[in-house]
């Protein structure tokens, strides 16, 4: 509280005015207005807002089209950031002498269960709708500028990362371009395969395998040749890595980068480490000269979800 015989702290651009009654929220908590400080426009001020807005404004347009017309990123980083400080500066002055300046008692007790509860209510001084008017302006601007940012995020993934190679007909092949014929497959062998075509497209990689058991549930049987020959995505649905090591003992594959373990004899359901989906199975079917063909793509996406 002050000193009633204290002098006016008022700077000299400012006006003092008398001590009186102001806004509160319920009659006994009313507020006593010691002194009263309402500051005077400064057409300085004012300057310095207006022209910092109008400096945002410009500096987030040539940081749009410096950033379209591929000028290095020193340039339109350097127009970005003077965009945000030119911004920032014209807001931090907007409210410099926004509000008045007051001393005043409370003549209430607080109450213990409300700690929180607002003790005054002093509202802006209404003047500067020039200024607010220029500063919204020039945040807009600033705003659409960034849409430029939009097309550095390059094109729409769309389908890719759902979609392979494979598809109807498509003959499997080695790693070295060879065909893949049924009847060559012994019992416990495992080969790496590949569309006709797009050998080395990593998200079409699947394993062939031969088992010594007959595979059960969920199985999908249409797609199991001979009872025995079935073929799953070689990418593991937790990170990505290739599902390398086949485990015939124990009718698993093993993912050597987290330890994810798949049943193959139903249908690669995840049974141990961090991977919660199975591997997807490839439809799997003969041509007429007894190559190994698809029958369509994967049902599920293979690799890691993603959304």
């Amino acid at each position: 509280m002050a000193d009633p015989a204290s002098p006016d702290p008022s700077p000299p651009n400012q006006q003092a005015t008398p001590a009186a009654p102001v806004v509160d929220l319920e009659p006994e908590h009313e507020l006593i207005v010691l002194a009263r400080t309402t500051p005077e426009a400064s057409s300085a001020n004012d300057t310095l807002v207006i022209g910092t807005a109008i400096g945002a404004a410009v500096f987030g347009i040539a940081f749009a089209v410096s950033l379209v017309i591929g000028l290095p990123i020193g340039w339109y980083g350097m127009f970005l950031a003077l965009a945000f400080f030119s911004l920032g500066l014209s807001i931090r002055r907007y409210f410099f002498d926004r509000f008045p300046e007051i001393e005043a008692a409370e003549l209430r007790e607080v109450p213990d269960d409300q700690p929180e509860r607002p003790v005054s209510n002093v509202p802006a001084l209404a003047r500067r709708p020039l200024l607010t008017r220029v500063l919204l302006g020039s945040a807009g601007v600033f705003g659409a500028s960034l849409l430029a940012l939009v097309p550095s995020l390059g094109p729409r993934v769309g389908e890719q990362l759902r979609s392979t190679p494979w598809a109807s007909g498509v003959r499997l092949k080695t790693t070295e371009g060879e065909d893949i014929r049924a009847e060559d497959l012994a019992i416990g062998t495992v080969v790496t395969a590949w569309p006709a075509d797009n050998i080395g497209f990593e998200r079409a990689a699947v394993l062939v395998m031969r088992l010594s058991d007959e595979p059960a549930e969920p199985t999908n049987m249409e797609w199991v040749i001979e009872n025995s020959l079935v073929a799953y995505s070689k990418i593991c649905t937790h990170a990505g890595c290739p599902v390398a090591l086949f485990r015939e003992r124990e009718n698993s594959l093993f993912c050597p980068c987290h330890q994810s373990t798949f049943d193959v004899r139903r249908a690669c359901q995840p049974t141990f480490g961090p991977a919660t989906r199975p591997l997807p199975q490839l439809p799997l079917g003969t041509d007429d000269a007894g190559f190994l063909i698809a029958l369509g793509d994967f049902v599920e996406p293979p690799g890691p979800s993603t959304g």
